[in-house]
């Protein structure tokens, strides 16, 4: 399906589309500068002046969406885009925002549920490499193999020329083949390494580098910062670790695709990021 480009700042880099309405381009970017009551007035006030046929009602469902000011408020929102306006070039943005949320919020089968629409029901949608990530992951998450492949191959048949996108892609399909193999797959949530053990180490555990975007005294705000990752198509996970919770993007097969990624990453948030290698 047709679809319109995605908004400025705050999903994957990319120009803006001629249909994009410039009062939901600044709803975003108040957002993003941490005006959200600024940014859901904005959006909110054309979102009840528009039509439900006209196309810019669902495009500002979908802002409205975007700058909740909760989880739960922008859950209902995706979902009456997605269920009320189908047909709409946001309905397939909407699915794939579901999906991630339902990531983040630890349902893997909710992830997968929302893929499988999305792969279904959009075939020709542009976001197709990004959900059959999402999707992969989250089988692997419940032992789903088969249906991880699958989703792996087919993400990377469709990412085109997005690097960033394609190492994550076959990170994923390097984890498929290793469960396939019945070797031990590389974990998707990384906690601390245990103390040292005397006893020599039997296998060699699998070279995992991260991007660090950030380190928090709070989960919430960790979290927070992982949600606005995942709309500028960035995995990241969250570190319990010294104290703090950090936020690392990722996981790379190697350090050049980390260092790669690295400028999409503090485009993000700043110059802070940087390249954690395997420990």
């Amino acid at each position: 399906m047709i679809r319109r480009l995605a908004l400025l700042g705050l999903l994957a880099a990319a120009p803006l589309s001629a249909q994009t309405d410039a009062r939901l381009v600044t709803a975003m970017t108040l957002a993003r500068e941490g005006l959200g009551d600024s940014a859901r007035a904005v959006a909110g006030r054309l979102l009840n002046v528009t039509a439900p046929a006209d196309p810019l009602h669902a495009e500002a469902l979908y802002t409205v969406a975007m700058v909740s000011a909760t989880a739960q408020d922008k859950r209902l929102h995706l979902q009456r885009l997605a269920v009320e306006f189908s047909q709409s070039a946001w309905a397939d943005d909407a699915r794939l925002e579901l999906a991630q949320l339902d990531y983040a919020e630890r349902d893997p089968a909710g992830t997968v549920r929302q893929v499988e629409r999305l792969l279904a029901d959009y075939p020709l949608s542009p976001l197709r490499a990004a959900a059959a990530l999402w999707g992969a992951r989250a089988a692997l998450d419940r032992r789903e193999t088969t249906r991880a492949c699958q989703w792996a191959a087919l993400g990377l048949q469709a990412v085109g020329d997005d690097l960033e996108l394609r190492h994550q892609l076959e990170y994923q399909q390097q984890r498929c083949g290793a469960l396939a193999r019945g070797d031990t797959a590389p974990p998707v949530v990384v906690t601390p390494p245990p103390p040292p053990s005397p006893a020599p180490a039997t296998t060699r555990p699998a070279r995992q580098w991260f991007i660090q975007a950030a380190a928090y005294g709070s989960r919430a705000q960790a979290d927070r910062l992982v949600a606005r990752l995942a709309r500028a198509r960035l995995a990241a996970l969250v570190v319990s670790e010294g104290g703090l919770f950090k936020v690392r993007v990722g996981p790379y097969p190697g350090e050049a695709a980390a260092q790669a990624a690295l400028p999409a990453v503090r485009r993000e948030v700043g110059d802070g990021p940087f390249v954690v290698p395997p420990r």
